[in-house]
């Protein structure tokens, strides 16, 4: 590999991570902007805030998991996920945190994302940045993920009826595109 190789992959890996950072940041944003009673009641559809945080934290666990098997050299398991399955899954998993403190949900968010950070990591330049790695989509997945939800909280807080499309609607779309 080239120098420039190398830096551009550097450079490539820097911009992904501050994607990564910028959309959760946002996400978390627009959490702290809602009121307390959004916290329990029917936000969006029928999850509240608390389902909302709970959900990406589940997806974002699942993507730690994926890069762990990974580093492990083994096939992870979200690519065989079963899609018919999606939508009982996220509801599955909503239902699991309904009973937690808010609090306590959003900490998991957050410990989430320092175990993500440190499985990037532990990860080569090349295996974040190149577009066609598997590590690099699992990432992606992410960004993505955060952004499909922290749109409809904002046009919801904004008063709009609707949200622009941002691509795929779940981590495991996103990564099936993989195959």
């Amino acid at each position: 590999m080239q120098p420039s190789d190398t830096r551009s992959l550097a450079e490539a890996r820097h911009r992904l991570l501050a994607e990564l950072e910028r959309e959760r940041n946002q996400l978390l944003r627009n959490i702290e902007t809602c009121r307390i009673r959004d916290i329990e009641h029917p936000f969006i559809g029928e999850w509240s805030l608390k389902d909302i945080v709970g959900h990406v934290a589940t997806w974002e666990a699942e993507v730690v998991l994926a890069l762990k098997q990974l580093r492990a050299g083994r096939r992870p398991a979200i690519l065989d996920f079963d899609r018919s399955r999606l939508d009982e899954w996220n509801q599955e998993h909503v239902e699991r945190k309904r009973d937690l403190n808010f609090w306590c949900v959003l900490e998991q968010l957050k410990g989430g994302r320092r175990r993500l950070m440190e499985e990037i990591a532990q990860l080569s330049d090349e295996d974040v940045a190149s577009e066609g790695s598997i590590h690099h989509k699992l990432i992606r997945s992410i960004i993505d993920h955060d952004r499909q939800h922290w749109h409809p909280i904002a046009a919801r807080l904004a008063g709009m009826a609707g949200v622009r499309e941002t691509s795929f609607h779940s981590v495991p779309e996103e990564v099936w595109a993989l195959d």
